[in-house]
């Protein structure tokens, strides 16, 4: 089971952190799941708007764009 290390998530240096995954989509699935537990229901509550990653150093970061349900814009 995925465990998290929460900050904002606003910035590179407040990424949200995902541990004890397996693979990729291990990864992805926690995203979605964080997003499910913080946000509410996607295509309900949520929409994605965009997904990419974002190099910094040796690293690569997700960069997730989503639309809330009041049209509100969260990166």
């Amino acid at each position: 089971m995925a465990k998290y290390i929460v900050k904002s998530g606003e910035s590179i240096e407040e990424a949200i952190v995902i541990l004890d995954v397996k693979n990729e989509d291990e990864g992805v699935s926690a995203e979605y799941k964080y997003f499910a537990h913080k946000f509410g229901i996607r295509g309900k509550d949520w929409q994605l708007i965009r997904q990419g990653f974002v190099p910094s150093g040796s690293r690569q970061y997700d960069e997730i764009e989503i639309e809330l349900s009041d049209r509100t814009r969260k990166t």
